[in-house]
Formats: structure tokens, sequence, C-alpha cells
């Protein structure tokens, strides 16, 4: 409800006309997100600090340090600007981002600048599960193999997604899960996952005209 009337709030501040179908989608998938959140970033953190005495940090989660990785990560989102520009055009990409649906008479913001936020928030936990708890948290017990282990389950989550991101989902939970354990950090995979999912976005709405 918080999220459903803050949207209310910030529509009418631009004078967009709120449509109660948008925000109720937009409450779904908020809700979505928040279990994202919650059980793939506060529960896993809460039992690795309860059960395992392992701070944040020991799960990759922070900065300093790690900022000359940054160039890394850097390239691999120009490499994947290519491929996600091309799988753009195609009618399964352009169908199911944005997540939120945009009507195609023209409501696109601010319903989707809000959805944006939890959805940054939804990869930040993401990561924190698959690259922090599981690669970092089984590194000392299995080494290099918890890579392995943790893209498993990350591959079978995009089963529902269109086929070459399911199959792109392997090799992406390898070679991020690798920089995770090789920088101590999950932080710059944060703000990869972020910048790929953005730009889907945004090229889905522009292929259809919907992006201004």
């Amino acid at each position: 409800m918080l999220v459903v009337a803050a949207g209310c709030l910030y529509g009418a501040r631009f004078g967009q006309d709120v449509r109660p179908d948008d925000w109720g989608r937009l409450a779904e998938l908020s809700f979505w997100a928040g279990t994202q959140i919650l059980f793939y970033g506060v529960v896993p953190l809460i039992a690795a600090r309860t059960l395992l005495g392992l701070p944040p940090r020991a799960l990759g989660i922070r900065v300093r340090g790690t900022v000359e990785h940054a160039w890394i990560y850097a390239a691999l989102f120009a490499a994947a600007v290519p491929f996600v520009l091309v799988a753009s055009t195609t009618a399964g990409f352009q169908s199911r981002y944005p997540l939120l649906e945009v009507p195609i008479d023209g409501h696109v913001y601010p319903a989707l600048a809000l959805w944006w936020g939890w959805y940054a928030l939804q990869f930040f936990a993401v990561e924190t599960f698959f690259r922090g708890f599981l690669v970092h948290g089984l590194a000392p017990r299995l080494g290099w193999l918890s890579v392995v282990v943790a893209t498993v389950p990350y591959m079978m989550i995009h089963f529902v997604k269109p086929a070459p991101e399911a199959l792109a989902s392997i090799v992406g939970g390898l070679v991020m899960g690798y920089l995770a354990l090789r920088t101590g950090s999950i932080v710059w995979g944060v703000a990869l996952h972020v910048s790929v999912a953005a730009l889907m976005d945004v090229s889905s709405l522009w292929h259809r005209g919907l992006l201004w």
C-alpha cells in the first residue's frame, strides 16, 4: 500500500494520470521484489551472521580494496551490450521486458521509475545469495567448486525466461561467481547486473516506441 500511495503522489506531482490497474501491477511486482529481497538478501545475511559468524564483508559486501577491479566489470558490460541490443529486437524479449508492463497509451512514468528502484534492490539480494552466501560461504570447504554449485540453482531460476537468457545465465553465473571469489566482492557484480537489466528494459521500450 505504501508503494502504491507513494507512486500516486509522485504521479500527481508530475501531472500524470494514475490508473488503478497500473498501480495494482506495480504493487504485485513490488511484493514479488520484496520477497526476493527478504529471502535472497535479508535471511541469508542473518543466517550467515548468527549461525556461521560471518559478517557481510565476509560474503563480499564491500567496496574498499576492489575499485581496481571495476574495469573488468565495465568490460563485461561492454561485451554484453551488442547481445542485449540484438535480443531486444525479438518479440519474446519485448513481451517480457520491462517486467512492469507499459500500456500502449503512454503511461510510462512514474510507475516504471518506482519499479526500477525495487528492481535494483532485488538484484542486490540475488547477488548477495548466489555470489555472496553460496560462493563465499561454501568456498572454505569446496574451494572453486563453490562457483559451480552456486551456478546450478542460479541457472534454474532463469528457466522461466527467454531461452537465450536462460543459457546465458550459465556463463554469467560461472563468470560472476569466479570474479566474486577472486576479487572478494559482489558489489561490482551487482552494478553489472543492474546495468544489464536497465539496458534490457530501455532497449525493449525503445524498440516499442515507448521510451519517451
